[in-house]
């Protein structure tokens, strides 16, 4: 019998376009607090590539994203002998990865494979070049997304811990504040350090009927999830101090039991524009219409994060058809500047909400 799979064609995995890399990374917060399972550096490293490649005026995602890999190897410790392997292996992982989301009042759950494997155009590598298709129902976490992290894509590149890497990207939602203090058990499910389950999601036990838990002993969790993170976080902008949380109302005699963690980031926010702003084309943009509607620096450097580019962007529009309108803006400093700090407030107090909720799951 003839084999038909020989006649199957796939489209060639070459460079088809230049990847254009904006250096910073946005994350949807559904995404950020997603049950994420553990995977290699490398995975994290190639997602990122994909992430930042994703305009601000985006409506769609792309068919396919491409980058060299040079790009996810570059000062990390990966020789050109083992990259193949290492790619290879990273891209099954994401092929096999599946993210779980929850609604808030926790009436609805749904699982969605991260890549898309479907189509003609292939999942894979060749040449120096790495070919990634996002899952299109995903479309509407990385598309026009209000609310989201942001990170500088060089540090976190260089991270070389998974659990360096998460603590980058829940860190980056607590920079207004400076401040994250999980209970043990939140902070077990957004490093996937809980209960161990199954393939159909049940609870795996052991021989003495509990449940199977990574790192049972907050000491060990302590150690193998926090120690590296303190180190790799130490020379970034989100360096952070670490102390457990004990209870208080112990009744018995004895240790008191940890039960939450308090993380904080070192670095205060101090008003001033990060230069990696000033440097990047469309941000700047962004900046010099905020700043000749006389928007101050330290309004800028405080909620532009929040508020995002485009809807920024949208300000200004809006206030140039003020201009041109009957209702003109007699005072630019303080409308303006009202304006946007109560934009910037109010996307803060429904961010810090959602990780909330987001965390009580």
């Amino acid at each position: 019998m003839e084999d038909k799979r020989s006649t199957q064609l796939t489209l060639p995995l070459e460079l088809t376009y230049e990847p254009k890399h904006k250096e910073l990374v946005k994350q949807h917060w559904n995404v950020t607090f997603a049950r994420q399972g553990r995977m290699s550096v490398s995975a994290k490293r190639i997602m990122a590539r994909v992430i930042d490649q994703i305009r601000d005026d985006d409506f769609k995602l792309r068919p396919y994203y491409q980058f060299r890999i040079v790009d996810i190897i570059t000062d990390v410790g990966i020789s050109k002998e083992t990259a193949y392997k290492e790619v290879q292996g990273s891209l099954r992982e994401l092929l096999a990865a599946v993210w779980e989301f929850e609604s808030i009042d926790s009436s609805e759950w749904f699982a969605r494979h991260l890549l898309d494997s479907t189509k003609e155009r292939a999942v894979g590598y060749k040449d120096g070049i790495i070919t990634i298709l996002l899952n299109p129902q995903l479309e509407p976490y990385f598309i026009q997304i209000a609310h989201y992290s942001t990170h500088q894509l060089n540090n976190y590149m260089g991270l070389k811990s998974w659990y360096s890497m998460r603590f980058f990207e829940i860190l980056s939602a607590y920079r207004d504040t400076g401040l994250w203090c999980p209970t043990v058990e939140q902070y077990r499910q957004l490093m996937d350090c809980a209960q161990e389950k199954d393939k159909r999601g049940r609870v795996k036990w052991d021989k003495d009927g509990n449940p199977k838990i990574k790192y049972p002993l907050t000491k060990d969790l302590i150690n193998r999830t926090i120690t590296e993170p303190l180190e790799e976080l130490a020379n970034t902008n989100l360096a952070f101090d670490f102390e457990p949380v004990y209870e208080t109302d112990r009744l018995t005699r004895g240790r008191k039991k940890i039960i939450g963690f308090k993380f904080t980031l070192k670095r205060k926010q101090d008003g001033k524009i990060p230069e990696y702003w000033l440097q990047h084309t469309s941000i700047s943009k962004v900046i010099a219409g905020l700043r000749s509607w006389k928007v101050t620096d330290k309004n800028i450097a405080l909620y532009l994060e929040d508020i995002g580019t485009k809807a920024a962007n949208k300000l200004v529009y809006d206030w140039q058809l003020k201009e041109n309108s009957n209702d003109r803006i007699e005072d630019r400093a303080k409308y303006c500047n009202a304006v946007f700090v109560r934009m910037g407030k109010g996307a803060q107090e429904r961010l810090k909400q959602e990780v909330e909720d987001a965390l009580e799951k």
